[in-house]
């Protein structure tokens, strides 16, 4: 078990005013609109705590998972935890700029999605080791979110379980599976 704590993310500025604009069909998007995204991006970056805790398991393990998805050749699965902290949610009750709700959950979703791809890096650096590759993440059913939680103390990143979902709200729960890679052959 593994756990990481306030690592840098880069939120992306382009494709948070993207995500604006595609949740606000209709406004009029201006040049200071967007200087106002930006601002808003280097306030809130401010509040942004990410931290990551993951486990990897052999194959079969933890046994209260379904190997739906997993690939045919699997050997192992790592299972994490993301999240972003809850300062963001506490700000955005408190907007009263027009759209800031919108912008402040743009910034937070670019933000989870940079510490999932934080942790697929990690995990796929472990598996380069053992020469495994891995797939794509895959996000992991709320109702796994109790058994997993006994396996992998999410407690110690500030992430508990609230009714049939994480608190705080930006977080998520995910796997990818490691498979041998293939071996290439010699000349």
């Amino acid at each position: 078990m593994r756990k990481i704590k306030n690592f840098k993310i880069n939120l992306r500025n382009r494709d948070i005013v993207r995500s604006v604009k595609r949740l606000s069909p209709g406004t009029e998007f201006s040049q200071e609109l967007d200087i106002e995204i930006q601002k808003a991006c280097r306030h809130y970056y401010k509040l942004i705590r990410p931290c990551l805790i993951y486990d990897t398991f052999s194959k079969g393990m933890p046994e209260f998972l379904t190997d739906q998805d997993a690939p045919a050749q699997y050997v192992a699965r790592s299972v994490f935890f993301v999240s972003i902290g809850a300062a963001i949610e506490e700000i955005k009750k408190d907007l009263d700029m027009e759209g800031g709700e919108n912008i402040v959950n743009c910034i937070a979703v670019d933000a989870l999605d940079q510490g999932k791809n934080f942790a697929c890096r990690l995990i796929a650096d472990e598996a380069e080791d053992e020469e495994c590759e891995t797939s794509r993440a895959q996000e992991i059913a709320p109702e796994f979110y109790q058994q997993l939680s006994a396996v992998i103390p999410i407690e110690k990143i500030d992430v508990s379980l609230g009714d049939n979902c994480l608190v705080p709200k930006y977080s998520l729960c995910a796997e990818v599976y490691w498979t041998p890679s293939k071996k290439r052959k010699k000349k």
